[in-house]
């Protein structure tokens, strides 16, 4: 069983990686925006844009970091490059290490 610190910091690197996460993908729909205001998409498009983060992407990340077991946030984070394995607690690395090897593997 981790200990109390481990778990502050599991927590703390689960929300790291939400944060980047969404970040990044609200930085996508940035720059879908400069392409519509440089006339490269309609109205209608940036709306679908905004649509699709707001309904699947923001919900998913939501899903996957904040309602999820912190090992499995954190090993997404990991699988997805949005945190470092250095960053884990030494105690939990093997199992986060695992656990995104096989999230990456699995897509």
């Amino acid at each position: 069983m981790a200990s109390k610190r481990v778990g502050k910091q599991m927590r703390e690197l689960a929300q790291l990686a939400y944060e980047r996460d969404l970040t990044f993908s609200i930085e996508v729909l940035q720059e879908q925006m400069k392409a519509w205001k440089a006339g490269k998409m309609t109205v209608w498009d940036i709306e679908q844009d905004i649509h699709l983060f707001h309904n699947k992407i923001a919900r998913s990340l939501y899903k996957n970091y904040a309602m999820s077991d912190t090992i499995i946030a954190v090993s997404l984070g990991v699988a997805k490059g949005v945190i470092s394995l250095d960053d884990v607690p030494e105690e939990e690395r093997k199992k986060i290490q695992d656990i995104a090897a096989q999230m990456n593997h699995d897509e």
